[in-house]
């Protein structure tokens, strides 16, 4: 009897060979770089990596102050006349169009916009350790709030001890953290210290698992919409989701089989996940409907 490697269906092999799954790891190290921030995104003129009008799905990205990474302040579109600056939000790059005068177009009506120099962090999870000796400063500093022992923050960029955060509850809430060296361990540390929290996974991989899992979902989103739309595929998008069950968190595809349509590219996106959660003590393990993150 010959053995048959299990064959992918089409279109996750399209998005295989664009090189998808390999766009969504994130850094594992800090680096260097300038951070964008608009109280009012969608007031720019935004193009999208192909330099075209926005996707639906690509508009919900520009929330209010979502960051955005410059990649070059200073660039020209395709046609070559048209000036702009190239940003990076959540792994993919977007073209800010630039007016006459060399400001975003749309800048006037965009509320806050302010770029700062710094470092970018991988979007680990900070736990606050107690309770009044912090507080969360939204970015255009309209209010504030004193954070409570438990609340956990992801950190996304830092200029000397203030850093930009979003809460891991699943809301898009941007603002600024003073997270002082000498106060770690003591005022904030690692989200791994939340190991008492009632779900029996640490927040930390369950928030750094579902930010992997929500950039492939954005991908398979617009990927099946290009094909939909050319009437080469159907209209509506599988979708990963995570969900924690005692000391497991169960990764599950809805709208298709991981494992019978799939295969290759659980994969990889398995592989995503062990370096997304490398040293937390828990790994990835196939299973019937997708992939499970259990304990080492």
């Amino acid at each position: 009897m010959i053995l048959r490697r299990p064959q992918a269906g089409p279109v996750w092999w399209l998005i295989i060979l664009l090189g998808l799954t390999g766009a969504f790891r994130p850094c594992a190290a800090q680096e260097r770089g300038e951070l964008l921030i608009v109280e009012r995104p969608t007031r720019l003129t935004v193009l999208n990596r192909y330099q075209q009008t926005l996707t639906g799905a690509e508009h919900a990205v520009l929330q209010p102050f979502v960051p955005m990474a410059v990649v070059l302040r200073r660039d020209m579109l395709g046609d070559g006349f048209t000036p702009c600056m190239r940003v990076r939000i959540s792994g993919t790059e977007f073209f800010l169009v630039r007016d006459a005068s060399g400001r975003l177009a749309g800048e006037a009506q965009a509320g806050v916009v302010a770029t700062h120099d710094g470092m970018f962090h991988p979007g680990d999870t900070v736990l606050v350790l107690r309770a009044g000796a912090l507080t969360f400063r939204t970015p255009g500093g309209q209010r504030t709030a004193v954070l409570g022992a438990g609340e956990r923050l992801i950190r996304i960029f830092s200029r000397g001890a203030q850093t930009y955060v979003r809460g891991s509850s699943g809301r898009d809430t941007y603002g600024w953290v003073d997270l002082a060296p000498a106060a770690e361990g003591r005022v904030w540390g690692s989200a791994r210290l939340a190991v008492t929290l009632p779900s029996g996974v640490p927040p930390s991989i369950v928030d750094g698992v579902r930010s992997v899992l929500s950039r492939v979902n954005s991908k398979l989103t617009n990927v099946f919409s290009f094909l939909a739309a050319r009437g080469n595929g159907r209209l509506s998008a599988p979708r990963w989701e995570a969900r924690p069950e005692g000391n497991v968190l169960r990764c599950t595809l809805v709208g298709g089989s991981a494992v019978r349509d799939f295969p290759e590219s659980t994969r990889y996106l398995m592989r995503d996940v062990e370096d997304r959660i490398a040293g937390s003590g828990f790994r990835t393990v196939a299973a019937t409907d997708g992939f499970e993150v259990r304990p080492d």
